[in-house]
C-alpha cells in the first residue's frame, strides 16, 4: 500500500491530516488465563498502547490508515508478555482519470481461536485463546462510460490472509470481475449483467484449494411510470474446501414484475425455475419517511433460500435497527472484511451507533458513551465453508442526561463439510449510561448469551457479564476510565466453565 501511494503523488490535492495518541491501562485479574474453578491465577497486566492516524482526500486520491502497538507487561506470568500490532489501513486512487483505479486494504488483528475454549471480553484477559491474523487486498480496475448506453467495469483482486497459531490455512486468492450496467440511452429498458470467478489457494497440506464461478444478468422493462417488466438470469459453479455435494452447480432463470407507485415504496416479484425447482423470488423497498427506511429481499442460492433485512427508524429520542444476511463464506474470507476488537459508542445527538477501534475514541467523547466491545464472538476459526447467518437487532433511547440500549444477536454457523455441523451464539446485551456531569458518565452493562457446537457430544455454553465503567474527560484530549467486572460461563462439558473478577483503570491522551 505505501508503495501504491508513494508511486502515485501526483493524484493528490490537498494536505495530510495526522493524530497521535497513547492509552495506558492497569488491570488486576484474579484469573488471567480463564481457567477452571480450581486452576485460577491472579495477575496485573500493565497495558501501553501508542497509536497513530494518517489520513488525506483530495484531487484523485484518498487514504487512511489507523495503526495501534499494543504492550502487553504480566507482572507474574512475564512469559505472557505480548506485542501486539493493530492495522487498518484503506487507500482508493484514481490512477488515470476516468479509466484506471486502485482500491488497496491492509489489516491486522487479533481473533479467537475457538468457542469451545475461554474467550475473554476483548482485552487481555483470557489471551492465550486468541492469534493475530493479517490481510492484505490489492484491486485495480479499470472503469469506461460508452457515452449514455453503459458503463463497463473490470477488476481484478489479489488477496490474502495470514494467520498465526493456528491449524487454520493461511490463503492467497485472485478473483476476476467484470459487470456492465446499462445507461440512459435506453428510456424504457435498463439491465446489467456480470461475470466473477475466484480461485484460492491454500497453504494446509490438509487443506484442498477451492474457486467459485458466477454469472448473472437481469433486465427491466418499463410498461408505465409505475409498472414494468423484470427478467433473470444466473448461474453458479463451486468447489469450495470440505464442501458437500449440496453446494455445487447451479443456475436459475424467472420473469416478473415490478411497481413504484412511488419514491417511497418499491416492489420486485420473479416467477423462477432452477436446479432445486420453482421458486418465487423478490426485494420490497420502503420510505415511508425520512426517518423510516426498509430493505427485504429473499431468494434462492446454490446452499438453498436466501434472505436479507435491513431496517431502520429513528424519533427524537430513539434509534431502531434490524439486520439479517446470509452468504457461504469461510473463516479467511471473513477476515479480509473486519478489522480487529473494536468498542461501540452510542452518540445521542446524532442519535448513531459508532464503531471505533480499541483504544480510540469516538468523534464525540464529551456526549458519546461506551456500549460494549464488539469483539468476534463467533469468529472462532475453521478450516472449510460454512454457510454464516446473522441476526442483529438494537435499540437506543435517550433522555436528558440517561441512554439506555439493548442488543440482541443470533449467529449461526452451518458447516458444509461432509460430516456437516454447527455453531451457534445467541445472546442479549444491554447498558443503562448516566451523565451527571458535561465531562463524567457512568456506565452499567451486561450481557448473557449461549454458545451451542455441534458434535459428539454436544456442547453447550452460557456465558454473562456485568460490568461498571465510569468515564471522564479531563481535557479535551485527555480523558480517563476505572472499570470493575465480572465474567462467568457454565458449561456442560468438565472444566469448561471459569469465573473472573477484574479492576482497570485506563488513561487515553490525544496529541
Amino acid at each position: 500500500m505505501l508503495a501504491c501511494l508513494l508511486a502515485t503523488a501526483p493524484v493528490w490535492a490537498g494536505d495530510w491530516k495526522f493524530t497521535s495518541g497513547i492509552a495506558l491501562s492497569e488491570r488486576f485479574s484474579d484469573n488471567v488465563d480463564l481457567a477452571p474453578n480450581s486452576q485460577t491465577d491472579s495477575d496485573w497486566i500493565t497495558e501501553i498502547t501508542p497509536r497513530f492516524s494518517a489520513s488525506r482526500a483530495g484531487g484523485r486520491g484518498k487514504v487512511a490508515v489507523d495503526y495501534s502497538l499494543q504492550g502487553l507487561l504480566y507482572a507474574s506470568e512475564s512469559d505472557q508478555n505480548d506485542v501486539r500490532h493493530n492495522l487498518n489501513g484503506q487507500a482508493s486512487l484514481e490512477l488515470a482519470k476516468d479509466f484506471f483505479f486502485l482500491d488497496a486494504a491492509a489489516r491486522i488483528s487479533h481473533q479467537l481461536l475457538s468457542l469451545a475454549d475461554a474467550g475473554g471480553l476483548g482485552d487481555a484477559v483470557g489471551s492465550g485463546n486468541t492469534t493475530a491474523v493479517g490481510s492484505y487486498s490489492l484491486s485495480p480496475y479499470i472503469k469506461h462510460r460508452f457515452g449514455s448506453a453503459a458503463t463497463v467495469e473490470a477488476r481484478l483482486t489479489q488477496d490474502g490472509v495470514f494467520i498465526g497459531d493456528s491449524s487454520v490455512s493461511d490463503t492467497n486468492s485472485t478473483r476476476y470481475q467484470l459487470n456492465a450496467v446499462s445507461g440512459n440511452y435506453f428510456s424504457s429498458l435498463s439491465w446489467g449483467a456480470n461475470y466473477s470467478k475466484s480461485d484460492t489457494r491454500n497453504s494446509g497440506t490438509s487443506t484442498s484449494d477451492n474457486g467459485s464461478e458466477s454469472a448473472s444478468a437481469n433486465a427491466r422493462y418499463r410498461l408505465s411510470r409505475k409498472l414494468g417488466l423484470l427478467a433473470q438470469a444466473s448461474m453458479e459453479k463451486n468447489d469450495f474446501t470440505g464442501a458437500s455435494t449440496s453446494v455445487g452447480d447451479y443456475s436459475s432463470y424467472g420473469l416478473g414484475m415490478f411497481y413504484t407507485p412511488s419514491r417511497r415504496v418499491s416492489m420486485d416479484v420473479l416467477y423462477n425455475d432452477s436446479d432445486n425447482g420453482s421458486f418465487i423470488s423478490g426485494k420490497l423497498t420502503l420510505n415511508p419517511t425520512s426517518r423510516t427506511s426498509m430493505a427485504a429481499s429473499m431468494g434462492e442460492r446454490a446452499y438453498g433460500r436466501s434472505y436479507s433485512l435491513d431496517l431502520a427508524h429513528r424519533t427524537r429520542k430513539t434509534n431502531w435497527s434490524l439486520r439479517y444476511s446470509d452468504d457461504l463464506t469461510t473463516s479467511q474470507q471473513q477476515y479480509l472484511n473486519y478489522s480487529g476488537v473494536q468498542n461501540a459508542y452510542y452518540c445521542p445527538i446524532s442519535k448513531t451507533i459508532e464503531i471505533v477501534p480499541y483504544g480510540k475514541l469516538p468523534s464525540d467523547p464529551v456526549t458519546c458513551v461506551f456500549f460494549r466491545s464488539s469483539g468476534p464472538p463467533s469468529q472462532a476459526q475453521l478450516n472449510q465453508t460454512y454457510l454464516s447467518k446473522n441476526l442483529i437487532g438494537t435499540v437506543g433511547y435517550s433522555l436528558r442526561r440517561n441512554t439506555w440500549l439493548l442488543s440482541l444477536f443470533d449467529t449461526r454457523r452451518e458447516y458444509q463439510s461432509l460430516v456437516g455441523g454447527s455453531d451457534t451464539t445467541l445472546g442479549l446485551q444491554a447498558s443503562w449510561s448516566l451523565r451527571p456531569a458535561a465531562h463524567t458518565t457512568f456506565t452499567l452493562s451486561g450481557s448473557v448469551s449461549r454458545n451451542e457446537i455441534s458434535g459428539s457430544p454436544e456442547r453447550e455454553d452460557d456465558l454473562w457479564n456485568l460490568t461498571l465503567l465510569a468515564t471522564h474527560q479531563f481535557l479535551p484530549k485527555v480523558s480517563g476510565s476505572v472499570e470493575a467486572r465480572h465474567q462467568q460461563r457454565k458449561s456442560n462439558q468438565v472444566g469448561g466453565g471459569y469465573a473472573e473478577n477484574s479492576v482497570a483503570a485506563r488513561l487515553n491522551m490525544s496529541f
